[in-house]
Order: structure tokens, then C-alpha cells, then sequence
């Protein structure tokens, strides 16, 4: 899972939508002049975002909420909200070894062990880190 900067922009929306939802209405045109983003990409990750259950939009008119708990939202299911198949491509291997070296012919055997401990690791990183704690350390920023 390439941790791309729509993480971020994601997190941007969420800590709006948990702080702004209940006094203005959040629409992507709004969240897009918050994170300086297009309308299009922010659309698209509020749609990744809806379809995991974790914000409620009405369609056409906006009025984003979140439709978890803060405490109930970990940073592993908004990653996996914007890329569900990005932990199988957290790491490439080159598709082409030469199949007569004795490393080529078993290199995707031989990293298939510290790939796995890798992403296990990230994964169990990522499901302990929860929208709560993200929005405590975003209120501590602002005083």
C-alpha cells in the first residue's frame, strides 16, 4: 500500500467534516478550498470514503458526515477506503528474473518471508492508530 498524499488529504477531510459538519453544510467544493485540492479528487476520495461506511453524504447536495465514531475509525480503514487492493502492492517485484541465475529463478520466493513480516507490521501500525487520537493531536496543534 503506497501511502499516497490522498491519505492525507483524507485525513484533512475527516478532521473538516468532525469539526465543521454539525454548524456548515461540507460539500467537496468546500473541503477542496480547505486542502487546496481539485473538487474532482476530493470527490473521489469522499467517494472511497462513503462506500467504506465511514462518511455519509447526501448526493448533490453535500452535508458530509462522519458516519462512524471517531474511536470506531483507524487509519487502516481510511487507507483501505482509498486503495483496497494497496496492501498486495506494497512491494513490487521485478516480474522478468532470469529464470536460469539461481537468484532470479527464486527471488520472489526468498522475499515473500520479509515482505510479509513487513506488511503485517504495517497493518497492525495502521489498525492501532484511530481518527480520535488524529483529531486529539490536530486540536493540542491549534491552541
Amino acid at each position: 500500500m503506497h501511502i499516497s498524499q490522498k491519505c492525507s488529504i483524507a485525513l484533512h477531510c475527516l478532521i473538516f467534516i468532525n469539526e465543521y459538519s454539525n454548524t456548515v453544510n461540507v460539500t467537496s467544493s468546500l473541503l477542496a478550498k480547505s486542502t487546496g485540492c481539485n473538487p474532482v479528487i476530493i470527490r473521489n476520495i469522499l467517494s472511497g470514503l462513503r462506500k467504506s461506511k465511514i462518511i455519509s453524504i447526501q448526493s448533490g447536495v453535500g452535508n458530509a458526515h462522519l458516519a462512524k465514531k471517531t474511536e470506531d475509525i483507524t487509519l487502516y480503514d481510511i487507507c483501505n477506503a482509498l486503495d483496497p487492493d494497496g496492501l498486495s502492492n506494497l512491494f513490487g517485484i521485478h516480474s522478468s528474473p532470469a529464470f536460469t541465475c539461481p537468484v532470479g529463478k527464486n527471488i520472489h520466493t526468498v522475499l515473500q518471508m520479509p515482505y510479509g513480516i513487513i506488511q503485517k507490521d504495517l497493518i497492525i501500525s495502521l489498525k492501532s492508530i484511530r481518527l480520535d487520537a488524529i483529531i486529539e493531536q490536530f486540536h493540542e496543534a491549534i491552541l
